[in-house]
């Protein structure tokens, strides 16, 4: 029996907010009246998301990023410029302006960045935020230079025929409407002997997991598959980069997931910022509906109302079930009792668009590709000091040296003093360990993670204490709220860390080091989600692994200056 509902009440509310730009009171009640729903029903899901507002905006709102990588590149310093600009373009024009600081918009790649009506507007190659945003306010044209390309698409089968897309969903759906078990299997097999692990950050076996969610349920009994597109993790901005320009791999991958798990429906989960990459999705679905149609699929995009705490898995289901995006207890865990208490697949971007290479290639094309004893290919988010911050396309076990090397090396020609490997959530490792393999078990021998492959290059002459604290901000501003652990940890952990960078520890800086350390232990043990398991991750790797800057926390409290 059909179980899936579509999400109403996201729905609705988002067009009001495309209508109106705000939700007004006589709205919600219509609405409630319109679904069916009591008005607190309503109430609840319009006031957990960020993308609602509950008063009339100005003509104009800017949303300025202020997190790690557009901190580094100067946000503090154009929010003064954009002030600046405002003021005198409400001056002038009579028309107000609204600054909101945000959190990452995912184009760290073009630091600083902001949003303008929902418009992604960046720094542009030779800077000057507040005068692009200006001239868009103003309606002045404004010649666009195209976002590039991944450097390379080594993953893409049909790189030099488009007219072959989708050629390989199409013939397992043939293979299988003649013998419905063997053909699933060989994918899997495939999967498992390339050794693919889910590129969002946990890193868990792909086989495993559709197997899972193949073997779950009862026969014939409804499934989902979901793609995870809510990147929004400082520092990881390359699914956005696949989205916008190899939406046909995303697409395929979710359909041959369907067919190989017995699902029926495929959903791209999308973060609202993400407006361009909708638009290459929804283009490319064009073609891929007729496709999916043959096969008995439906795919669908949903454009969250925002928030971090959506990347997590049971939390989009709640968004996706019309609730506030809180995350579930687990176990059960999603590939068992998911979407509706329904079976549902759901895997990170990119290795949806990794599965099709694989399959139409195979695993020991996909295990030629890595270097340095790894396997595969490897897309990477690279931002921070470095001359050309971009989207890489890399064999898997490259190193983060020559990763920097590609990117023409560290901005300014100074010496690297730290790296973030996997994004946001993972620790921050020392120059000496810049030859380690981007790997999943190289980057964890070294003491972090591949994460989400989100790499962070900080130069010599950074604070790093500095750093870790915007880190720990991101994650208290981003905290859902639903379990004290984190709630509580992350404010008293930001505390601590701010005392520490100023000097002022009432408690004592050796203290308040050693309150850090039980946080972590305290937080990472009892959050509901890995948000709060991970919040204190990178500032306390900074303490275990540059001595100095522990020594001088303790001491003196000038740390990383």
């Amino acid at each position: 029996m059909t179980v899936y509902r579509p999400p109403r009440i996201i729905q609705h509310l988002n067009e009001l907010m495309e209508r109106h730009g705000w939700l007004r009171d006589d709205d919600l009640r219509n609405l409630a009246l319109e679904l069916g729903e009591p008005l607190h029903r309503v109430e609840g899901v319009a006031s957990f998301y960020p993308l609602y507002r509950r008063e009339a905006p100005p003509e104009h709102v800017i949303q300025l990023c202020r997190d790690l990588t557009c901190s580094m590149c100067g946000s503090e310093e154009e929010l003064q410029r954009i002030r600046e600009m405002a003021t005198a373009h409400e001056r002038t024009t009579g028309e107000r302006v609204a600054i909101e600081r945000v959190s990452c918009l995912g184009r760290c790649e073009h630091a600083p960045a902001a949003l303008l009506a929902h418009e992604p507007i960046t720094s542009g190659p030779a800077g000057g935020l507040s005068a692009r945003l200006q001239k868009r306010m103003r309606g002045e044209p404004e010649s666009e230079t195209p976002e590039p390309p991944p450097a390379t698409r080594q993953c893409d089968p049909y790189a030099d025929d488009p007219g072959r897309h989708y050629e390989t969903v199409q013939a397992l759906g043939r293979a299988l409407s003649e013998d419905p078990e063997a053909p699933a299997q060989r994918v899997l097999a495939e999967l498992d002997a390339a050794g693919l692990r889910g590129m969002g950050g946990a890193g868990f076996p792909t086989g495993r997991k559709w197997g899972f969610v193949r073997a779950a349920g009862e026969p014939g009994s409804e499934k989902f598959v979901i793609c995870n597109a809510d990147e929004s993790e400082p520092g990881t901005f390359k699914d956005r980069a696949i989205m916008a320009h190899l939406p046909h791999l995303v697409w395929e991958g979710m359909m041959i997931a369907a067919l190989v798990v017995g699902a029926q429906r495929c959903v791209v989960y999308i973060r609202h910022e993400y407006e361009p990459e909708r638009e290459a999705l929804a283009a490319a679905r064009a073609r891929a509906d007729v496709v999916a149609g043959a096969l008995g699929l439906a795919l669908e995009i949903f454009v969250s109302p925002g928030g971090y705490i959506q990347g997590e898995e049971t939390a989009l289901l709640e968004a996706l079930e019309d609730r506030r995006g809180e995350p579930r207890n687990k176990p059960p865990f999603p590939g068992v009792e998911g979407l509706f208490g329904r079976p549902t697949l759901i895997n990170n971007v990119e290795t949806l668009a990794m599965t099709t290479a694989i399959v139409a290639r195979g695993a020991s094309w996909w295990k030629g590709q890595g270097a340095n004893g790894c396997h595969g290919l490897k897309f990477i988010s690279l931002s921070g000091d470095v001359a050309r911050p971009g989207v890489y396309e890399v064999p898997m076990g490259t190193t983060v040296r020559e990763l920097i090397a590609r990117a023409g090396g560290v901005a300014g020609g100074r010496a690297v003093q730290a790296f973030l490997p996997g994004g946001a959530s993972s620790a921050f490792l020392p120059a000496d360990k810049l030859d380690t393999p981007m790997d999943f078990d190289r980057l964890r021998d070294a003491g972090s993670t591949l994460g989400s492959g989100g790499v962070v290059i900080v130069a010599e002459g950074r604070d790093l204490l500095a750093l870790g604290l915007s880190l720990t901000r991101f994650f208290r501003n981003e905290s859902c709220g639903k379990c004290v652990p984190c709630r509580v940890g992350s404010q008293k952990a930001v505390t601590l860390l701010e005392e520490l960078r100023s000097g002022a520890a009432p408690l004592g800086r050796r203290r308040s080091l050693a309150l850090l350390e039980q946080l972590d232990a305290t937080m990472a043990q009892t959050s509901i989600c890995g948000l709060g398991q991970v919040a204190l991750l990178p500032a306390m790797s900074l303490f275990r692994n540059f001595p100095a800057l522990a020594e001088a926390a303790a001491d003196a409290g000038a740390a990383g200056s």
